[in-house]
């Protein structure tokens, strides 16, 4: 559904000569991508309201999505298995904060403890649509260190003022990029094994 509509609107921007025929591919991939965050945040969001955990929901998913970004890692093949996908784990961070309620504090530790050194080591790491370049790496590689000392700061502050829920989504989101993450060098490891095996 979201690829026809992509088409329909590329198709129109080619009618109206804002890009060429020959782009056309790679805005309609843009623009299905784009159509796919929207749907995904529109859910988040609604999802929130109803279970009025908004705040902690925003907290969330800019912490995942901004350290997610530099950070790399697997990404599904298509956009229903990454609706469900990221609505599933969304929604265990919500089933979980809820139901750790007294050992909020705690899990988040383990969390933070087991995701932030494989990050620091491995960061960032190619997720099968190309290699990064030398030079992008390095700009990666910085940027997901401030996002996640930001990320730190604010886990800190939320346990410093008894606010274990928003914690708990900070850390909820950087354990999901870490496995993302470990899922993709696990999938790399494995392609690489099968090429050596091949030759």
């Amino acid at each position: 559904m979201l690829q026809t509509i992509a088409e329909e609107i590329s198709l129109r921007l080619v009618t109206n000569k804002v890009i060429s025929i020959e782009n056309r591919k790679y805005y309609t991939y843009g623009i299905e991508l784009v159509l796919n965050n929207i749907v995904i945040f529109l859910s988040i969001g609604l999802i929130g309201f109803l279970t009025k955990r908004v705040f902690i929901s925003l907290i969330y998913v800019v912490t995942y999505c901004s350290i997610r970004n530099y950070v790399g890692g697997y990404h599904c093949k298509t956009h229903i298995n990454c609706y469900c996908t990221t609505l599933f784990l969304y929604l265990l961070m919500l089933f979980l904060n809820y139901y750790l309620s007294n050992n909020r504090l705690i899990v988040s530790y383990g969390l933070i403890a087991v995701a932030i050194p494989v990050i620091y080591i491995f960061t960032p790491v190619d997720y099968g649509i190309g290699s990064i370049l030398d030079n992008d790496r390095k700009k990666y590689r910085v940027k997901s260190f401030m996002l996640i000392a930001i990320a730190l700061a604010i886990y800190i502050l939320a346990n410093v003022l008894h606010q274990t829920e928003v914690s708990f989504a900070v850390a909820w989101a950087i354990f999901i990029v870490f496995s993302l993450m470990l899922l993709s060098l696990f999938i790399n490891l494995s392609e690489t094994r099968r090429k050596k095996n091949e030759e």
